[in-house]
């Protein structure tokens, strides 16, 4: 299933005021010798000051390095050409890169930029029967393998399909890598429609690695582009590569038990329960606090209130109700880092679309 998302013509700027990591609790350690010897003081002083300008930068230059690790691999991948042959990217991942993690994240950012999400088969999507016979569960597993590399094999010579496509493929080259991984079936959503309305079949499917004993959850997929107005924008989100732990549930669901158990406690009818959550709140260290339902109702004489925490830009969030020609900024009000948004006169039975940024954050329904 693609993304979707509702964007809005609307440009602001934000300045992010980096704060540098401080040393603490070694002033004591000095202390206890400054008492012993006054003479040297100074020196032990002077000690603290280098340590903590050492340590200083030595987090400065691992935080740039992690940082621009992806951003190695990424720019390499970006000179890969547009391999056919799924052993042919694998032989290339194993040739350029020498650890796991790296060796992951090329196989991703490749299917991401290079494949492309065939919205013709989503809609109209072709019946694919298979039968076979087997006489042991070895045989059955390796058949069933034969059918999957014949979609791998399509996806590669076309350049396109649907997440089947994405996350078979990912799953083929962590095998081909020795690296352990998982194809996940299960639910997502990214329209106001599906709020409250759970699905009785699965409708998607991502990804779940194994690196340093931790299980990953990606889904390339999404990280490839997303739908507007009918067409396919091709365009690398970072954001589902490794998705946030506390955060899965906001966005996809697992069909087997196994994978919800390994991530937290949630039913499916609560996770359609939910609004839609856009990447732009989601990547954000933002969290919404009320209301968790995705169905607001409207009181007579009253504004609708959405609390958040930790919403650092505040000033730049405007909303909409669908239908109407141009959005508005809430009342906003701010205690901590409790942060209050008051929408005056809501629309009932419509959609409100709340945008931080220029770009959806939230979407709910009004009744």
């Amino acid at each position: 299933m693609p993304l979707e998302k509702q964007l809005i013509n609307y440009s602001l700027l934000l300045q992010i005021d980096f704060k540098p990591f401080k040393l603490k609790n070694l002033s004591g350690f000095f202390m206890y010798h400054t008492q012993r010897h006054n003479n040297c003081l100074t020196n032990a002083i002077y000690l603290l000051y280098m340590i903590k300008k050492i340590f200083t930068l030595f987090f400065l230059i691992t935080v740039a390095t992690q940082g621009q690790n992806f951003k190695n691999v990424d720019n390499m991948v970006l000179t890969y050409p547009k391999f056919s042959k799924v052993e042919d990217l694998t032989s290339r991942i194993k040739k350029d890169f020498t650890n796991d993690e790296e060796k992951v994240r090329a196989a991703f950012f490749w299917l991401a930029k290079n494949i492309r999400y065939d919205l013709k088969e989503f809609y109209n999507p072709t019946v694919r029967n298979y039968s076979f016979s087997y006489i042991s569960e070895a045989e059955k597993l390796e058949k069933m393998q034969a059918l999957k590399d014949q979609i791998i094999n399509v996806a590669f010579k076309t350049k396109k399909g649907v997440c089947e496509e994405y996350a078979q493929s990912f799953k083929k080259i962590c095998d081909l890598l020795d690296i352990k991984a998982a194809v996940i079936k299960g639910y997502v959503r990214s329209n106001s429609n599906e709020i409250g309305k759970p699905e009785r079949n699965s409708n998607h499917a991502w990804n779940a690695v194994k690196l340093n004993n931790k299980w990953l959850i990606l889904d390339a997929t999404w990280a490839a582009g997303y739908e507007f107005n009918g067409k396919w924008v091709k365009k690398f989100n970072n954001y589902f590569y490794n998705i946030p732990k506390e955060k899965i549930f906001k966005t996809h669901f697992p069909e087997e038990s196994i994978w919800v158990l390994r991530f937290g406690r949630i039913t499916l009818e609560d996770f359609y329960k939910q609004p839609i959550y856009g990447e732009q709140l989601l990547a954000s260290k933002a969290e919404l606090i009320s209301p968790k339902n995705g169905i607001i109702t409207i009181e007579k004489g009253k504004n609708i209130e959405l609390k958040f925490k930790n919403l650092e830009a505040a000033s730049l969030v405007i909303y909409n109700f669908k239908g109407n020609r141009y959005a508005k900024k809430p009342l906003i009000k701010t205690e901590g880092n409790i942060t209050t948004l008051s929408i005056v006169n809501p629309t009932a039975n419509s959609e409100l679309y709340v945008y931080i940024k220029g770009e959806n954050a939230l979407i709910f329904k009004t009744k």
